[in-house]
């Protein structure tokens, strides 16, 4: 085999690979904008699907008129140059549109077709290219159209296994785009060395690259306010930690999950997370309980109780191992390990793997464009009541009006949610509109629950509750009597959670709540 006959092979391996790395890193990126839902993949993969099928058009029919290798180098150059570029790219595009305002079906196929549409358009054309050469002059041009195709598949397997196993691991999403773009762009020029004008031409796209993407020169818009202290991805998110007004915020995937003040380990500074102690409040006890949070995050809830409730036992599952060692680092877990048993897992299988049972579980695993659709379903819930004491209670966090088509997800859930635990609780925690989004504390048990009044009252008397302030949202609690039968019951065979959530994620919150510092783009 010539040598430019295998560098041509690597070309083509490189390609295929750098095609599905943007397409897991993109679609990763794009689902902070619109929730990383069934319909937000099938948008970024049809769209990939699309360019390569364009690709691999475009490439046969540049090859049947120029010289294929010139079309091999052009393309897998270009290719990988706007893969490199992609973070200044999506930065210019992304402050001067608001993508993250449109429905996420429009949104995932718009923001698909400038993450990942470009690139593999443009890597797509590599292949036929590649084959019209190989196969000049020869006869067995069926196998080496077959081993060409092979080539660029077995590229994509391990560029779908490196990113995903360990580029995502170990790397933000901007050097990910950054060096698999330059690499790529690096092999296709060494194997262009005869062509001096294409040399030319990509060694000085190359220099311009990396005058405009490197970190200390990267045109790029923040999409946060503060001091950043720290920026990362991990294998399931993008995970920002930035310092503003006096409190730490955890950000992950662009919106706000979790916040501290600086210097009170312990603080509950937003007013949801000091509703889950109607937990023990509705118990009206502390001493001796086990409580379970599914959803770590900063831990505010887990380090809160682990301090007010000295006898309790508490277990907190985060899925994320990233986002426990950021809590660790920046939101003084570490501190707390004695009080906290801290586990690293999906919840559900965590209640599927323990024989414990708990008196008191929170849920806070869910935000404004993601339900994990297993941990709403009536399967959970049956498990969930299996794992809990007669009488326990559970609360949980749903971001959702209390009206109206953003309301939908809301009801649904609660309709699941009453299958298992009949008595059920709605605690607004602001006021205002009932057509506005916002957190919604749903509090549910299989034993009947205080009346908002008596709640009330028991939340001036208890000491820890009446440090909290949340008199007012419990005056606004009440119990639903509406009919639920329109809306969804949601299971494992059935949930349409995504379309439910559509409503919720196109809207915006009040004033009175904070969500985040703008759109979520790719640069930091």
């Amino acid at each position: 085999m010539r040598i430019e006959d295998l560098v041509l092979r690597v070309v083509v391996f490189a390609s295929g690979a750098v095609v599905m790395v943007v397409e897991v890193t993109g679609g990763r990126a794009i689902t902070a904008l619109y929730g990383s839902s069934a319909v937000v993949w099938g948008g970024v993969i049809g769209v990939v699907l699309a360019a390569l099928s364009l690709g691999y058009w475009i490439g046969g029919r540049l090859s049947d008129r120029f010289d294929p290798r010139k079309v091999v180098s052009l393309m897998s150059i270009s290719g990988g140059l706007y893969v490199a570029l992609l973070p200044t790219v999506t930065a210019l595009v992304s402050s001067s549109f608001r993508l993250e305002l449109l429905d996420e079906r429009v949104g995932s196929v718009v923001s698909g077709l400038m993450v990942t549409g470009v690139p593999s358009m443009l890597l797509g054309a590599v292949v036929p290219a590649t084959v019209k050469h190989l196969g000049q002059g020869r006869s067995e041009l069926g196998s080496i159209s077959g081993n060409v195709y092979a080539l660029s598949t077995l590229g994509s397997i391990a560029g779908t296994f490196g990113t995903t196993f360990f580029l995502l691991e170990r790397l933000e999403v901007n050097s990910i785009f950054f060096l698999s773009g330059l690499v790529l762009s690096a092999i296709a020029a060494l194997g262009s060395i005869r062509y001096q004008a294409v040399v030319k031409g990509g060694a000085f796209a190359i220099l311009v690259v990396l005058l405009v993407s490197t970190p200390q020169l990267l045109v790029c818009t923040s999409a946060y306010l503060g001091e950043v202290k720290y920026v990362g991805d991990s294998t399931y998110s993008r995970i920002v930690v930035v310092d503003r007004a006096e409190t730490r915020l955890l950000y992950i995937n662009g919106l706000l999950h979790s916040g501290m003040v600086i210097g009170v380990p312990d603080s509950l500074p937003f007013p949801y997370t000091r509703l889950f102690v109607l937990g023990p409040l509705i118990l009206n006890r502390s001493g001796g309980l086990s409580t379970l949070f599914i959803g770590g995050g900063g831990f505010s809830g887990p380090k809160f109780f682990s301090s007010h409730y000295q006898d309790m036992r508490i277990v907190a599952v985060e899925i994320d191992p990233k986002v426990v060692d950021v809590a660790r680092t920046f939101f003084h877990l570490t501190e707390f390990s004695d009080k906290i048993e801290i586990v690293v897992m999906d919840g559900r299988r965590y209640l599927m793997l323990t024989e414990e049972k708990f008196d008191v579980v929170v849920l806070d695993a869910y935000s404004k464009n993601y339900i994990p659709f297993h941990l709403a379903t009536s399967e959970f819930f049956d498990l969930l009541r299996s794992r809990m004491k007669e009488g326990g209670v559970v609360v949980s966090n749903v971001i959702a009006s209390l009206s109206g088509p953003a309301s939908a997800i809301l009801w649904a859930y609660v309709r699941t949610l009453k299958e298992h635990f009949p008595h059920v609780l709605i605690v607004p925690v602001s006021s205002g509109d009932p057509f506005d989004v916002q957190n919604v504390i749903v509090v549910a048990s299989d034993a009947p629950l205080p009346s908002p009044d008596e709640l009330v009252e028991r939340a001036g008397r208890d000491a820890v509750a009446s440090s909290l302030g949340i008199s007012g949202p419990l005056s606004r609690a009440f119990v639903p009597s509406h009919d639920l039968s329109q809306f969804p019951l949601l299971t494992d065979g059935y949930s349409p959670i995504e379309n439910l959530l559509n409503p919720v994620t196109m809207s915006r919150f009040g004033e009175r709540y904070v969500t985040g510092l703008g759109s979520p783009s790719l640069c930091a």
